[in-house]
C-alpha cells in the first residue's frame, strides 16, 4: 500500500455546534456539512439506523482535516478515558505550547494538566473538547 497522506482525524461528538466552537478556537474552519442516512450510511459505518450530522473543518495552514460526527438517533456520552483500549487522540504541532496554553485557558478550554518536556526537550500539554475527547498540544525543541 502506498499511503499518499493522513487525510482526516474524526470524533464523534454529543453537539455538533459546541465542537465547531472548541476546533474554532484552534484555528479550524469550517470546510462543509452535510447529514448521512439511510441503508448506504448503515452499511458503511456498521449502525442500524445511522442518522448522522457531519461537520468537517480544515486549517488555514494545511494539514489533516477534522471530521465531527454526531449520531443524531444515538444517545450521547463521554470520550474513552486515556488508558481505555480504543481511546485516541489528535496531536497538533504549534510553535509555543506555553502561549497557547495560556491563551486558550483564558478562552475557557480545559486542560490536563500544565505543559510538560520530555528527555528530548519537545514540550507538549493534554486538553479535552467538550466531550472529553484528548487533542494534545506539542513544541519541537528549540
Amino acid at each position: 500500500m502506498r499511503i499518499v497522506r493522513v487525510d482526516h482525524t474524526s470524533f464523534t461528538v454529543n453537539d455538533i455546534e459546541e465542537s465547531n466552537a472548541f476546533f474554532a478556537k484552534l484555528g479550524f474552519e469550517p470546510e462543509k456539512r452535510y447529514v448521512s442516512a439511510g441503508p448506504d450510511a448503515e452499511e458503511g459505518v456498521g449502525v442500524p439506523g445511522a442518522d448522522i450530522d457531519i461537520s468537517w473543518l480544515k486549517h488555514p495552514d494545511g494539514g489533516p482535516m477534522i471530521e465531527l460526527l454526531r449520531y443524531r438517533n444515538e444517545e450521547g456520552g463521554k470520550a474513552a478515558y486515556n488508558a481505555t483500549v480504543g481511546a485516541a487522540h489528535i496531536c497538533l504541532c504549534v510553535e509555543d505550547v506555553e502561549a497557547e496554553y495560556e491563551r486558550l485557558g483564558g478562552e475557557g478550554v480545559t486542560f490536563v494538566s500544565a505543559p510538560h518536556a520530555d528527555e528530548f526537550g519537545v514540550r507538549w500539554v493534554y486538553m479535552r473538547d467538550p466531550d472529553g475527547n484528548v487533542v494534545e498540544l506539542l513544541s519541537d525543541p528549540a
